[in-house]
């Protein structure tokens, strides 16, 4: 009983095994270390290993592979972030200290030594999936964000339009749809051009009074 979601899921895998992911590995050079990066070059990734964590990554990374050591309970690298690539953590044991750092890292997966070949993959494809997703949220969230701010941009320029000219809400949109037609611009760009003219308008009318005042 094959779905959707399970060709989907072949689909994301093939791409993965299809294409040369560029994968950094902050580990110390021990067994681990040398299993972990043996097993992602056999899969055909690029792999560069790094220890101790830099504060920087290497320019086009694709995944992080990271090491969370007894002894370090705050890492603190600068690279951590919602920009940065699919992070997926390398602990000794399932402990909660280990987990929690790893979720303040923004850590998409967590793998236990020793390293085995068994269920790397799997970590591997799930922490892109979830990256992947998550980006597309972040990307959506901005898109909504952005139209209720056109929006609120566009019911503050048509109020000052219907101040200004006396005129309804339709034709106050017509004039706003109209300049931005005639100028090959957005109208969120007329909207701006309108409510810093009203700014104006508005200091000038509070202004004016004290100048008449001290005219006297």
């Amino acid at each position: 009983m094959s779905g959707r979601g399970d060709s989907g899921q072949r689909s994301l895998t093939g791409s993965i095994l299809n294409r040369s992911l560029r994968v950094v590995v902050f580990h110390p050079k021990d067994d681990d270390g040398l299993t972990l990066t043996n097993h992602l070059r056999r899969i055909g990734f690029e792999v560069e290993t790094v220890w101790p964590p830099s504060d920087v990554l290497p320019d086009k990374v694709d995944l992080v592979f990271r090491a969370l050591r007894p002894e370090e309970r705050a890492p603190k690298d600068e690279w951590f972030g919602p920009d940065a690539p699919p992070l997926i953590c390398v602990v000794t044991y399932e402990n909660p200290t280990f987990i929690d750092q790893a979720i303040k890292m923004g850590s998409d997966g967590i793998i236990t030594t020793p390293i085995r070949a068994s269920g790397l993959l799997s970590a591997i494809v799930m922490a892109l999936h979830h990256a992947r997703r998550a980006r597309q949220n972040a990307q959506r969230i901005a898109k909504l964000e952005q139209k209720l701010l056109d929006s609120r941009h566009l019911s503050e320029a048509k109020e000052i339009l219907m101040l200004m000219h006396q005129v309804g809400e339709s034709e106050a949109y017509e004039m706003l749809r109209a300049q931005a037609m005639e100028k090959r611009v957005t109208i969120d760009d007329i909207c701006h051009s309108v409510i810093q003219a009203g700014e104006v308008l508005q200091l000038r009318r509070n202004v004016a009074p004290t100048d008449s005042g001290n005219a006297v």
